[in-house]
């Protein structure tokens, strides 16, 4: 069920919620996300292009998957993984550009990492645009840590 207004509540598993009288959002246990809508959203970034729906859902179902609609539309998608305990990385912020700048994208990393609970570390890695971004919600520079990739370049951009 997701309420309308300006109540936001979390649970460790549910979320439920309205950010303005249009957008809701919720976890993909209690709203599913489809793996269409989240490919359209990987059209719209800099990775991810190539995946698959089967490949999507996959990665859905196996994380901590929290999603944002205006009525129908997925406009905003982000999951992380986690041991459940001690670490857990956030991957896939994407918003879709016409609902930049509303605040929407601080909101639901926040209601992530709300759902990961009380997880030692609360990892990520962005551009360096972002930072700023990812501050607002207590994340820091570490510049004694390197991201590392292995796999193709296309892999990792």
């Amino acid at each position: 069920m997701l309420l309308k207004g300006g109540d936001i509540r979390f649970t460790r598993r549910a979320i439920i919620g309205a950010m303005t009288d249009d957008i809701t959002f919720a976890n993909h246990l209690d709203r599913p996300i489809g793996p269409a809508q989240v490919r359209r959203l990987y059209g719209t970034v800099t990775w991810g292009h190539g995946r698959d729906d089967e490949g999507i859902q996959s990665v859905i179902v196996t994380a901590v998957a929290v999603g944002a609609w205006d009525r129908e539309r997925l406009v905003w998608f982000t999951r992380a993984i986690s041991d459940g305990r001690y670490r857990a990385y956030i991957e896939d912020v994407m918003i879709d550009p016409d609902y930049r700048g509303r605040k929407i994208g601080e909101r639901m990393v926040a209601a992530l990492v709300d759902q990961l609970g009380d997880i030692e570390i609360v990892s990520l890695f962005c551009e360096p645009e972002r930072v700023a971004f990812y501050g607002r919600n207590g994340f820091a520079v570490h510049k004694t840590q390197v991201m590392m990739h292995r796999g193709s370049e296309s892999d990792v951009s």
